[in-house]
């Protein structure tokens, strides 16, 4: 009798274990994104449609380049039509290797997502002299 009490009791130490690491293992894997630090892949130029004070110019050329560790500045290619445009820096993260985007920036936004290899840069005018715009287009 003895015995199957140590039996039974090793089997509830057992189960409550496994328990126990599901239950940690799931507070690690919360289906949350998790941030990344590499922010490369945001990195080239981009070919699209560029948005300019009501006036839309297709096969545009936008740059986007690393300006430190968490930021990326987007410009766009000079001498055109659209190249007025205010550049912007960008704080951005990479959420795991999906998208690489900005929080809450009074700059705009940016977002690039890996897969598709777009980019969706909306920016705000910060000053009386900025020029905003709205581009999306692909990495070339």
């Amino acid at each position: 009798m003895k015995r199957s009490i140590q039996t039974g009791l090793k089997g509830k130490l057992m189960a409550l274990a496994l328990l126990g690491m599901v239950i940690a293992c799931s507070k690690d894997n919360d289906g949350s994104p998790k941030p990344s630090n590499d922010i490369q892949a945001a990195v080239g130029t981009f070919k699209g449609k560029i948005r300019v004070a009501e006036q839309d110019y297709f096969n545009a050329i936008v740059i986007v380049s690393k300006e430190g560790d968490d930021k990326l500045k987007v410009a766009a290619k000079t001498g055109e039509a659209y190249s007025a445009v205010t550049p912007k820096v960008f704080k951005v993260q990479n959420i795991s290797n999906i998208h690489i985007s900005s929080s809450v920036n009074p700059s705009g936004s940016l977002t690039y997502t890996m897969d598709s290899k777009a980019v969706h840069i909306s920016t705000n005018k910060e000053a009386a002299t900025d020029v905003e715009f709205y581009f999306q287009g692909t990495k070339q």
